[in-house]
């Protein structure tokens, strides 16, 4: 064989795989999957890859005649690992679309890297109003949890409702994104539910010692204790509570007092403390009509559940499953990896899912597209769950801890 002719049969080698290598892309649906599978907050990103990984295996591998292709990534639980993660999935991996991260301070880090392709992108977790303000008006971001002002507009009207004059509020709120994020928020609604504020304490991000702050809350005499921090630290808060023996009627918290990891680290002192969630084991729902199979009614999604991991759900769990079902079925009912289409058809689903309606609305912030608004507020209990708010799913009343 001449030289000539080896190097033209090399070339059209090339061309062939090259050719090969583009119809396999467009073949593929790559999802990104930015979670915390590392570091502080990997009990998150535990949750959001079960949830992910649970609603692949039932909607099946493929969508719009393509394989979907999850991409997962470990953002370790730290800013400059969540910009790197997301730089390449948006720009190496060209993802169309992506799913995560979930703590709110990893995801006001992944704005800027995100906004350098704008993948369709659905975020099942970030309560920070901060986060909120980063994406006012932007068209492919989809928020399936509720921000945290929704929190305290429960909550302050929920116990509002039930103590009567006992309303001094203390409040501890810890330095970081959350804590800040929160606190505005929470004046404003437990102000207007007629609570007057005696206390508002500022403490460290993983700090050890709470006391010189609790003391401060003590004197002030507060009826109602509410925790800003994220799980971490709401693990020394309610430690020290106890080991310091204050005596405040009602401890208030976000989503913590709900978390296994919180609850198991806590132990007895757990009990009684107030909580507010989008989702409690046990509830009542029903499947929704057109896809039975793929949003089944919550207890029977338990118990698939089970059965798969051998554990209880949790609430990210069941938000990162439906944020993932979601995703998967618009993009099959847009026969297409087109972006807008997507995001079309994501608006449009109109399913019940186990967290309630699919439906897609703009946010009192300013977010486009917001689902998942409402919350339940509960108190745990002897060791189980009591609905306090709203009226309609209430199953208990309110105990104060003496």
């Amino acid at each position: 064989m001449t030289i000539g002719r080896y190097m033209s049969t090399i070339a059209v080698a090339a061309l062939v795989g090259i050719a090969t290598t583009a119809i396999a892309a467009e073949d593929v649906v790559k999802i990104g999957a930015p979670l915390e599978l590392s570091g502080k907050y990997v009990v998150y990103g535990e949750q959001g890859k079960r949830g992910i990984e649970m609603a692949l295996d039932a909607f099946g591998p493929t969508a719009a005649g393509k394989k979907i292709e999850i991409i997962f990534r470990d953002v370790q639980s730290n800013n400059q690992s969540t910009v790197t993660a997301v730089t390449e999935l948006v720009e190496q991996e060209g993802v169309d679309f992506m799913i995560g991260p979930i703590a709110s301070g990893i995801v006001s880090a992944s704005v800027p890297p995100w906004r350098q392709g704008k993948p369709l992108w659905v975020v099942p977790g970030s309560s920070s109003t901060a986060v909120e303000k980063e994406v006012v008006g932007e068209d492919m971001f989809f928020h399936t949890y509720p921000w945290g002002y929704l929190y305290h507009e429960s909550t302050a009207q929920g116990l509002g409702k039930v103590l009567g004059d006992s309303k001094r509020l203390a409040i501890i709120y810890s330095d970081g994104a959350y804590g800040r994020a929160h606190l505005p928020s929470a004046e404003k609604y437990y102000s207007e539910a007629g609570f007057e504020i005696v206390s508002k304490e500022l403490v460290r991000e993983g700090t050890s010692d709470m006391n010189p702050v609790l003391q401060l809350v003590r004197r002030t005499k507060p009826d109602v204790l509410l925790g800003l921090v994220q799980t971490s630290d709401a693990i020394q808060l309610a430690k020290q509570i106890e080991i310091a023996k204050l005596d405040i009627p009602y401890l208030v918290g976000t989503v913590y007092p709900q978390i296994p990891d919180w609850v198991e680290a806590v132990g007895p002192a757990a009990d009684r403390w107030i909580g507010v969630t989008t989702y409690l084991p046990g509830l009542e729902s029903t499947a929704d009509p057109k896809y039975p199979k793929l949003f089944p009614g919550i207890k029977e999604w338990e118990g698939l559940f089970r059965a798969r991991y051998n554990m209880e759900p949790e609430f990210l769990d069941v938000t990162c499953y439906t944020s993932a079902m979601m995703l998967f079925l618009a993009i099959d009912r847009a026969q297409s990896t087109d972006k807008e289409k997507v995001a079309a058809e994501l608006k449009a689903l109109g399913v019940q899912t186990m967290l309630g309606s699919s439906d897609f609305v703009e946010s009192a912030g300013g977010a486009k597209n917001q689902a998942f608004s409402k919350t339940l507020v509960f108190q745990r209990q002897d060791d189980g769950y009591a609905v306090l708010y709203p009226d309609e799913l209430a199953t208990g009343k309110v105990l104060p801890r003496n």
